[in-house]
């Protein structure tokens, strides 16, 4: 059975990853910023695979004047200390999530309106560690990305389809 991994983060995960973010940046001798923090609340409190321009417009939203650099600086930062996860979901630019909830999922991308859905099955980590044993590999991370449609688009394109013909 397939275990879809809950999207949101749990209630008042945010605040306890936040104290953690001021943790780390005060061990790596590092100014605890207003700015630093806001960019961190976004990242944590969405529950989504955000990238810097998503997140600069959510502080936008919200009246935080954050500059682009900062963003960046920040979620690279963010991924340094790692509390967050960075992916590259071939768009051409990054997407940074929250490091929380099951140590290990996987991702389907939905190639038309770039839906990410995560999962995690226990067939593929048993996959996974039988593979590395046999073959004496060490796995140190690993990353599988499925791309297609998600079931909305899917069910568009056979409908602009039958249009067409």
């Amino acid at each position: 059975m397939t275990e879809l991994v809950t999207p949101r983060p749990p209630l008042g995960c945010a605040a306890v990853m936040g104290g953690l973010f001021r943790a780390a940046l005060q061990e790596h001798h590092l100014p605890v910023t207003h700015q630093r923090e806001a960019v961190a609340r976004i990242l944590f409190e969405s529950g989504r695979h955000l990238s810097a321009d998503e997140v600069s417009d959510r502080l936008s939203l919200i009246n935080e004047n954050v500059g682009k650099a900062t963003v960046y600086r920040t979620l690279r930062l963010l991924v340094r200390v790692g509390l967050a996860t960075e992916h590259d979901f071939d768009e051409g630019f990054k997407r940074y999530e929250t490091r929380v909830g099951p140590a290990h999922h996987d991702h389907m991308i939905c190639t038309a309106c770039g839906a990410v859905v995560e999962f995690h099955r226990d067939e593929l980590d048993r996959v996974q560690t039988e593979v590395a044993g046999a073959t004496g590999f060490r796995v140190l991370t690993r990353q599988l990305k499925l791309y297609g449609l998600c079931a909305d688009c899917d069910a568009g394109s056979g409908q602009a389809l039958r249009q067409v013909i």
